[in-house]
Protein backbone atom coordinates (compact mmCIF):
# COMPACT_ATOMS: atom_id res chain seq x y z
CA UNK A 1 0.00 0.00 0.00
CA UNK A 2 1.08 3.55 -0.71
CA UNK A 3 1.99 6.32 1.48
CA UNK A 4 -0.66 8.77 1.29
CA UNK A 5 1.14 12.45 2.09
CA UNK A 6 -2.03 14.53 1.57
CA UNK A 7 -4.94 15.61 4.07
CA UNK A 8 -8.03 14.74 3.09
CA UNK A 9 -11.12 17.19 4.31
CA UNK A 10 -13.19 15.25 6.97
CA UNK A 11 -16.36 17.39 6.77
CA UNK A 12 -16.63 16.78 3.24
CA UNK A 13 -16.03 12.77 3.80
CA UNK A 14 -18.61 12.91 6.14
CA UNK A 15 -21.05 14.53 3.80
CA UNK A 16 -20.54 12.23 1.43
CA UNK A 17 -21.05 9.14 3.84
CA UNK A 18 -24.24 10.68 5.03
CA UNK A 19 -26.13 10.54 2.18
CA UNK A 20 -28.32 7.44 2.20
CA UNK A 21 -28.77 5.01 0.06
CA UNK A 22 -32.13 5.13 -0.90
CA UNK A 23 -31.37 9.15 -1.94
CA UNK A 24 -27.95 7.76 -3.93
CA UNK A 25 -30.52 5.30 -5.47
CA UNK A 26 -32.47 8.35 -6.50
CA UNK A 27 -29.85 10.32 -7.57
CA UNK A 28 -28.73 7.52 -9.98
CA UNK A 29 -32.17 7.20 -11.24
CA UNK A 30 -32.09 10.41 -12.54
CA UNK A 31 -29.11 10.75 -13.75
CA UNK A 32 -29.80 7.60 -15.63
CA UNK A 33 -32.52 8.89 -17.37
CA UNK A 34 -31.37 12.21 -18.58
CA UNK A 35 -28.44 10.09 -19.69
CA UNK A 36 -30.67 7.91 -21.64
CA UNK A 37 -32.64 10.12 -23.02
CA UNK A 38 -29.75 11.85 -24.54
CA UNK A 39 -28.23 8.59 -25.66
CA UNK A 40 -28.34 7.07 -29.97
CA UNK A 41 -28.15 10.95 -30.84
CA UNK A 42 -24.58 11.44 -31.73
CA UNK A 43 -25.55 14.28 -33.28
CA UNK A 44 -26.17 16.40 -30.39
CA UNK A 45 -23.13 14.56 -28.96
CA UNK A 46 -25.04 14.97 -25.43
CA UNK A 47 -23.93 11.29 -24.39
CA UNK A 48 -22.89 10.42 -20.73
CA UNK A 49 -23.52 14.27 -19.91
CA UNK A 50 -25.66 15.73 -16.97
CA UNK A 51 -27.01 19.23 -17.71
CA UNK A 52 -25.75 21.82 -15.19
CA UNK A 53 -29.35 22.62 -15.05
CA UNK A 54 -30.41 18.83 -13.78
CA UNK A 55 -27.44 19.04 -11.39
CA UNK A 56 -28.35 22.37 -10.21
CA UNK A 57 -31.75 20.73 -9.64
CA UNK A 58 -30.41 17.70 -7.95
CA UNK A 59 -28.61 19.77 -5.41
CA UNK A 60 -31.52 21.44 -4.09
CA UNK A 61 -33.88 18.60 -4.26
CA UNK A 62 -31.44 16.44 -2.28
CA UNK A 63 -30.23 19.01 0.06
CA UNK A 64 -26.31 18.70 -1.19
CA UNK A 65 -23.38 21.22 -0.62
CA UNK A 66 -22.17 21.47 -3.74
CA UNK A 67 -22.09 20.38 -7.68
CA UNK A 68 -18.33 18.69 -6.33
CA UNK A 69 -20.57 16.51 -3.53
CA UNK A 70 -22.91 15.43 -6.10
CA UNK A 71 -20.21 15.00 -8.84
CA UNK A 72 -18.44 11.99 -5.71
CA UNK A 73 -22.42 10.71 -5.46
CA UNK A 74 -22.56 9.74 -8.81
CA UNK A 75 -19.10 7.88 -9.21
CA UNK A 76 -20.92 4.69 -8.94
CA UNK A 77 -23.31 5.73 -11.75
CA UNK A 78 -19.94 6.40 -13.82
CA UNK A 79 -19.17 2.74 -13.17
CA UNK A 80 -21.76 1.61 -15.63
CA UNK A 81 -20.36 3.17 -18.36
CA UNK A 82 -16.98 1.14 -17.73
CA UNK A 83 -16.57 -1.65 -19.97
CA UNK A 84 -13.43 -3.85 -18.11
CA UNK A 85 -13.84 -7.07 -20.17
CA UNK A 86 -10.53 -8.15 -19.07
CA UNK A 87 -10.15 -7.19 -15.38
CA UNK A 88 -13.80 -6.75 -14.25
CA UNK A 89 -12.42 -3.80 -11.96
CA UNK A 90 -14.94 -0.94 -12.72
CA UNK A 91 -13.80 2.55 -12.49
CA UNK A 92 -15.85 5.51 -13.04
CA UNK A 93 -15.08 9.57 -13.29
CA UNK A 94 -17.56 12.73 -12.97
CA UNK A 95 -15.83 15.68 -14.67
CA UNK A 96 -16.93 19.16 -14.96
CA UNK A 97 -17.02 20.84 -17.73
CA UNK A 98 -15.51 24.43 -17.35
CA UNK A 99 -17.55 26.19 -20.10
CA UNK A 100 -20.66 24.72 -19.30
CA UNK A 101 -21.35 23.41 -15.82
CA UNK A 102 -22.26 20.43 -17.48
CA UNK A 103 -20.95 16.65 -15.84
CA UNK A 104 -19.50 14.30 -18.05
CA UNK A 105 -19.60 10.70 -16.87
CA UNK A 106 -16.84 8.12 -17.25
CA UNK A 107 -15.56 5.02 -17.32
CA UNK A 108 -12.43 2.80 -17.56
CA UNK A 109 -12.91 0.50 -20.89
CA UNK A 110 -10.29 -2.81 -21.61
CA UNK A 111 -10.74 -4.79 -25.07
CA UNK A 112 -10.18 -8.71 -24.95
CA UNK A 113 -8.29 -10.54 -27.32
CA UNK A 114 -6.21 -7.62 -27.94
CA UNK A 115 -3.07 -6.01 -26.31
CA UNK A 116 -3.41 -3.92 -23.03
CA UNK A 117 -2.39 -0.99 -24.63
CA UNK A 118 -5.87 -0.34 -26.12
CA UNK A 119 -7.17 0.43 -22.38
CA UNK A 120 -8.87 3.62 -21.08
CA UNK A 121 -8.71 4.82 -18.25
CA UNK A 122 -11.65 6.41 -16.36
CA UNK A 123 -10.15 9.90 -16.10
CA UNK A 124 -8.89 9.27 -20.38
CA UNK A 125 -12.58 8.44 -21.03
CA UNK A 126 -13.55 11.84 -19.36
CA UNK A 127 -11.27 14.01 -20.67
CA UNK A 128 -11.38 12.27 -24.21
CA UNK A 129 -15.25 13.05 -24.41
CA UNK A 130 -14.37 16.90 -23.52
CA UNK A 131 -11.80 17.27 -26.30
CA UNK A 132 -14.75 15.55 -28.33
CA UNK A 133 -17.82 18.02 -27.40
CA UNK A 134 -14.43 20.69 -27.75
CA UNK A 135 -15.09 21.67 -24.19
CA UNK A 136 -12.17 21.49 -20.78
CA UNK A 137 -12.30 19.87 -17.50
CA UNK A 138 -11.63 21.76 -14.35
CA UNK A 139 -12.83 19.63 -11.51
CA UNK A 140 -12.55 15.49 -12.02
CA UNK A 141 -14.12 13.44 -9.48
CA UNK A 142 -12.00 9.51 -9.44
CA UNK A 143 -12.25 7.16 -6.20
CA UNK A 144 -9.41 8.46 -4.63
CA UNK A 145 -7.62 11.33 -6.03
CA UNK A 146 -4.47 9.44 -6.73
CA UNK A 147 -4.62 8.50 -10.78
CA UNK A 148 -1.76 5.94 -11.95
CA UNK A 149 0.98 7.72 -13.44
CA UNK A 150 0.18 6.89 -17.25
CA UNK A 151 -2.96 8.97 -16.24
CA UNK A 152 -1.40 11.75 -14.73
CA UNK A 153 0.90 11.96 -17.84
CA UNK A 154 -2.61 12.03 -20.07
CA UNK A 155 -3.89 14.97 -17.80
CA UNK A 156 -1.20 17.14 -18.59
CA UNK A 157 -1.75 17.19 -22.50
CA UNK A 158 -3.91 19.38 -22.13
CA UNK A 159 -3.94 23.15 -22.28
CA UNK A 160 -6.37 24.08 -19.05
CA UNK A 161 -4.56 21.33 -16.73
CA UNK A 162 -2.46 23.98 -15.12
CA UNK A 163 -5.80 24.51 -13.30
CA UNK A 164 -7.33 21.25 -13.17
CA UNK A 165 -8.70 20.20 -9.74
CA UNK A 166 -8.88 16.29 -8.53
CA UNK A 167 -11.57 15.27 -5.77
CA UNK A 168 -12.78 12.44 -4.22
CA UNK A 169 -15.26 10.91 -1.50
CA UNK A 170 -12.70 10.74 1.02
CA UNK A 171 -12.24 14.72 0.66
CA UNK A 172 -8.79 15.01 -0.82
CA UNK A 173 -8.84 18.54 -3.03
CA UNK A 174 -5.82 18.43 -5.07
CA UNK A 175 -4.57 19.94 -7.86
CA UNK A 176 -2.57 18.41 -10.56
CA UNK A 177 0.52 20.03 -9.90
CA UNK A 178 0.72 18.64 -5.98
CA UNK A 179 0.33 14.90 -7.89
CA UNK A 180 2.81 15.62 -10.72
CA UNK A 181 4.71 18.24 -9.76
CA UNK A 182 7.33 18.11 -12.09
CA UNK A 183 5.70 17.28 -15.52
CA UNK A 184 7.06 16.06 -18.88
CA UNK A 185 4.40 18.41 -20.53
CA UNK A 186 3.99 19.78 -24.38
CA UNK A 187 5.68 23.32 -22.96
CA UNK A 188 9.29 21.05 -23.03
CA UNK A 189 8.67 21.21 -26.34
CA UNK A 190 7.15 24.25 -27.09
CA UNK A 191 3.26 23.38 -27.12
CA UNK A 192 0.29 24.91 -25.84
CA UNK A 193 -1.08 21.23 -25.53
CA UNK A 194 -4.69 19.88 -26.37
CA UNK A 195 -7.19 22.47 -26.57
CA UNK A 196 -10.68 21.57 -27.37
CA UNK A 197 -11.75 22.78 -30.90
CA UNK A 198 -8.61 24.21 -32.13
CA UNK A 199 -7.56 23.45 -35.81
CA UNK A 200 -4.47 22.43 -36.16
CA UNK A 201 -4.16 21.41 -39.68
CA UNK A 202 -6.64 23.67 -41.51
CA UNK A 203 -5.20 22.73 -44.73
CA UNK A 204 -5.79 18.88 -44.12
CA UNK A 205 -7.49 17.48 -47.24
CA UNK A 206 -8.48 14.34 -48.48
CA UNK A 207 -6.17 12.31 -51.40
CA UNK A 208 -9.29 10.29 -52.86
CA UNK A 209 -12.41 12.77 -53.84
CA UNK A 210 -15.17 10.68 -52.15
CA UNK A 211 -17.77 13.37 -52.23
CA UNK A 212 -19.36 11.70 -49.18
CA UNK A 213 -20.71 13.66 -46.45
CA UNK A 214 -19.20 11.04 -43.68
CA UNK A 215 -16.04 12.13 -45.69
CA UNK A 216 -15.62 15.22 -44.92
CA UNK A 217 -17.72 14.95 -41.18
CA UNK A 218 -14.10 12.72 -41.03
CA UNK A 219 -12.04 15.59 -42.53
CA UNK A 220 -13.54 17.85 -40.19
CA UNK A 221 -12.66 15.95 -37.09
CA UNK A 222 -9.16 15.39 -38.44
CA UNK A 223 -8.73 19.35 -38.90
CA UNK A 224 -8.90 19.45 -35.58
CA UNK A 225 -6.86 16.27 -33.90
CA UNK A 226 -4.07 16.71 -31.32
CA UNK A 227 -1.31 15.56 -33.03
CA UNK A 228 1.19 18.23 -33.01
CA UNK A 229 4.33 16.11 -32.90
CA UNK A 230 3.76 13.30 -35.28
CA UNK A 231 2.30 16.17 -37.21
CA UNK A 232 0.22 12.74 -38.43
CA UNK A 233 -3.30 13.89 -37.99
CA UNK A 234 -5.86 10.61 -37.83
CA UNK A 235 -9.39 10.08 -37.14
CA UNK A 236 -11.89 7.71 -36.99
CA UNK A 237 -15.17 7.62 -38.32
CA UNK A 238 -17.74 4.69 -37.41
CA UNK A 239 -20.91 3.66 -39.08
CA UNK A 240 -24.15 2.76 -36.75
CA UNK A 241 -26.55 0.67 -38.28
CA UNK A 242 -29.41 2.95 -37.43
CA UNK A 243 -28.10 5.58 -39.72
CA UNK A 244 -25.87 7.85 -36.88
CA UNK A 245 -22.40 7.87 -37.17
CA UNK A 246 -19.52 8.44 -34.42
CA UNK A 247 -16.54 10.51 -35.11
CA UNK A 248 -13.03 10.99 -33.38
CA UNK A 249 -9.74 12.46 -33.71
CA UNK A 250 -6.25 11.25 -31.93
CA UNK A 251 -4.88 13.47 -28.77
CA UNK A 252 -1.31 12.80 -28.79
CA UNK A 253 0.96 12.88 -25.92
CA UNK A 254 4.36 14.76 -25.54
CA UNK A 255 5.35 11.35 -24.06
CA UNK A 256 4.19 9.57 -27.23
CA UNK A 257 2.26 6.90 -25.06
CA UNK A 258 -0.21 7.62 -23.63
CA UNK A 259 -1.34 8.91 -27.16
CA UNK A 260 -5.23 8.30 -27.59
CA UNK A 261 -5.81 6.70 -30.32
CA UNK A 262 -8.49 7.56 -32.74
CA UNK A 263 -10.01 4.78 -32.64
CA UNK A 264 -10.45 4.64 -29.00
CA UNK A 265 -11.68 8.21 -29.28
CA UNK A 266 -14.09 7.08 -31.16
CA UNK A 267 -15.24 4.22 -29.04
CA UNK A 268 -15.12 6.52 -26.37
CA UNK A 269 -18.11 7.97 -27.95
CA UNK A 270 -19.31 5.29 -29.25
CA UNK A 271 -19.98 3.99 -25.46
CA UNK A 272 -20.86 7.08 -24.21
CA UNK A 273 -24.19 7.35 -26.78
CA UNK A 274 -25.39 4.20 -25.38
CA UNK A 275 -24.51 1.91 -27.96
CA UNK A 276 -22.88 -1.67 -28.24
CA UNK A 277 -19.96 -2.58 -30.69
CA UNK A 278 -22.62 -4.80 -32.57
CA UNK A 279 -23.96 -1.73 -33.04
CA UNK A 280 -21.17 -1.13 -35.78
CA UNK A 281 -21.64 -1.60 -39.43
CA UNK A 282 -18.45 0.06 -40.39
CA UNK A 283 -15.06 1.72 -39.76
CA UNK A 284 -13.81 5.08 -41.79
CA UNK A 285 -9.92 5.88 -40.80
CA UNK A 286 -8.25 8.91 -42.13
CA UNK A 287 -4.98 8.51 -42.13
CA UNK A 288 -2.17 10.68 -43.39
CA UNK A 289 -0.41 9.05 -46.35
CA UNK A 290 3.53 8.58 -45.76
CA UNK A 291 3.56 9.38 -41.80
CA UNK A 292 5.71 8.46 -39.79
CA UNK A 293 2.76 7.53 -37.88
CA UNK A 294 0.10 5.49 -39.48
CA UNK A 295 -3.28 4.26 -37.66
CA UNK A 296 -4.10 1.81 -40.04
CA UNK A 297 -2.65 -1.19 -38.24
CA UNK A 298 -4.13 -0.67 -35.41
CA UNK A 299 -7.34 0.52 -36.35
CA UNK A 300 -7.61 -2.62 -37.86
CA UNK A 301 -6.49 -4.41 -35.04
CA UNK A 302 -9.09 -3.26 -32.60
CA UNK A 303 -11.88 -3.57 -34.75
CA UNK A 304 -11.59 -7.20 -35.75
CA UNK A 305 -12.26 -7.71 -31.88
CA UNK A 306 -15.34 -5.93 -31.37
CA UNK A 307 -16.57 -6.18 -34.73
CA UNK A 308 -14.64 -8.61 -36.64
CA UNK A 309 -17.72 -8.95 -39.52
CA UNK A 310 -17.67 -5.67 -40.20
CA UNK A 311 -15.44 -4.01 -43.08
CA UNK A 312 -12.55 -1.12 -42.67
CA UNK A 313 -12.12 1.67 -45.01
CA UNK A 314 -9.01 4.06 -45.09
CA UNK A 315 -8.53 7.03 -46.38
CA UNK A 316 -5.58 9.25 -46.86
CA UNK A 317 -5.47 12.76 -46.57
CA UNK A 318 -2.28 15.18 -46.60
CA UNK A 319 -1.23 18.04 -45.01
Amino acid sequence: MSINPFAADSAIAARVAAVEPEVRAQLAERVKAAIVSANHNPRENDGSVVPAALAAELIEEFGLTSVRDLMCLLLDTAKDIARPGISNFFVGAVGLETETGNLILGGNVEFPGTHLGFTLHGDGFVFTRAMSRGTNISVIAIGEAHPCAHCRQCLSEYGASDKLELIDPLGHTLTLAQLYPWPFDPAYLGEAGAVPGRELWPNLRLIEETGSPTAEALLAIGKRSHSPYSKCPGAVLLHLKDGNIVVAGAIESVAFNPTIHPVQAAMVDLLAHGYAYSDISGTTLGTLRGGAVDYSLSTRELMARVAPETPVLVLGWEI
